[in-house]
């Protein structure tokens, strides 16, 4: 039971960690090929 709530804590951890990483990589790649993004 513990080793299970250690992996969630760990795959909130890193999924907190790494979406705005994944989410601002996107943002700019978005940018850089498509510069009318913000349309829709």
């Amino acid at each position: 039971m513990q080793t299970l709530i250690l992996t969630a804590l760990v795959i909130v951890i890193v999924w907190v960690l790494f979406r705005p990483i994944t989410k601002k990589e996107l943002d700019r790649y978005n940018n850089k090929n498509w510069p009318d993004t913000d349309l829709h």
